[in-house]
């Protein structure tokens, strides 16, 4: 895990984490993402370099990473389920549950 970014699925989102990337690892050599137009509309008004292709070939990966995570930690199940409904305290969960200093969000 690189990066992660708590929030929707709009084009903020989508260059929250691409920032956030940036700063873990400096260069990023290509982008793969699935079909959600968020980051295709985010790279191109943002004018972001870097190669980007939608594809789930490349993706399944992350995505049975994000199933597993929410399988572990109870608070990324449904609403009514979970026991923390503010975005501080998923953040907080996600630090402690990677054990990793807290990068900030650029939004």
């Amino acid at each position: 895990m690189v990066a992660y970014h708590i929030g929707d699925q709009g084009v903020a989102s989508a260059m929250a984490i691409y920032s956030l990337a940036r700063q873990a690892v400096g260069q990023i050599e290509a982008i793969f993402t699935d079909a959600n137009s968020c980051y295709r509309l985010a790279f191109e008004r943002h004018g972001v370099p870097e190669p980007h292709t939608q594809t789930k070939a490349h993706t399944h990966l992350i995505e049975s990473s994000n199933a597993s995570i929410r399988d572990m930690l109870a608070r990324f199940n449904r609403r009514t389920k979970r026991a923390s409904k503010t975005k501080d305290m998923l953040q907080i969960t996600l630090d402690i549950f990677f054990n990793r200093t807290a990068r900030v969000s650029p939004t």
